[in-house]
């Protein structure tokens, strides 16, 4: 099984930090923000290799990956064209013909969750795609992709929903998309949460998989970087 890992975005709201490192690399408790989402991905020892999203600042990410490698699984950065989550992720899997179903995680969130149980139970539920969601303050809604569900099927996606709240259910940015739902994705500019997962979701061919996580950091903005660092030095042991 393959894994793509989305690190190709500029982290245009966390300047003047990404003048000089690339988003997936700012380092939140002492590590970069890519390794927390390879540790994640490791849970699963049915992926054999990790195709990582490199657009800006490529080399430095590349230089990172090769210089902390993995005994257990080959890690490979792919260089793509800043895409979005779908346009990259179909050229990912066009350029190196995945064929099976394949993991993906967005490079730019903290958290931990078991990718072990998330392809599990993506296999047992036989849906085109499984999304990992957790549950969010209602305050917070807006800010992520909300799914709405009905026994394990997504029944409805909206990205970043306004008006009335009818989930507190996020998008983790950890999902698992079977080859027919990636070959659907256009190949242009574009998202999965607006392409791809209002379309499965109305045709019951969506999953959620619930989990609760200890903690489920954004990066996004200096305000919520500065937030998960004070956050994680509390949480997390030293190495």
């Amino acid at each position: 099984m393959k894994a793509v890992i989305l690190a190709a975005g500029k982290g245009e709201r966390l300047k003047p930090l990404t003048y000089a490192i690339p988003k997936p690399l700012l380092p939140v408790a002492g590590k970069p923000v890519i390794t927390y989402v390879i540790d994640n991905l490791l849970t699963c020892q049915e992926i054999d290799t990790i195709y990582v999203a490199v657009s800006h600042m490529k080399e430095l990410i590349t230089n990172y990956l090769k210089h902390t490698p993995r005994d257990s699984i080959k890690i490979e950065p792919v260089t793509t064209l800043g895409w979005d989550t779908g346009g990259d992720l179909r050229s990912i899997a066009v350029e190196k013909e995945v064929r099976g179903p394949v993991v993906v995680a967005y490079g730019d969130n903290v958290t931990n969750i078991n990718v072990n149980s998330l392809v599990n139970f993506h296999k047992k539920i036989k849906a085109k795609g499984t999304v990992a969601l957790f549950n969010v303050p209602r305050s917070d809604v807006s800010r992520f992709g909300i799914a709405s569900l009905e026994g394990d099927r997504i029944k409805r996606f909206i990205e970043k929903p306004t008006g009335k709240i009818t989930s507190t259910l996020a998008n983790a940015g950890y999902y698992v998309l079977e080859h027919e739902a990636i070959e659907k994705i256009p190949h242009k500019k574009v998202k999965v949460e607006t392409s791809i997962f209002p379309r499965l979701a109305e045709r019951g061919e969506l999953a959620g998989y619930v989990y609760k996580p200890k903690y489920w950091l954004d990066i996004g903005t200096l305000d919520s970087y500065q937030k998960a660092n004070k956050m994680l030095f509390g949480i997390l042991p030293p190495d």
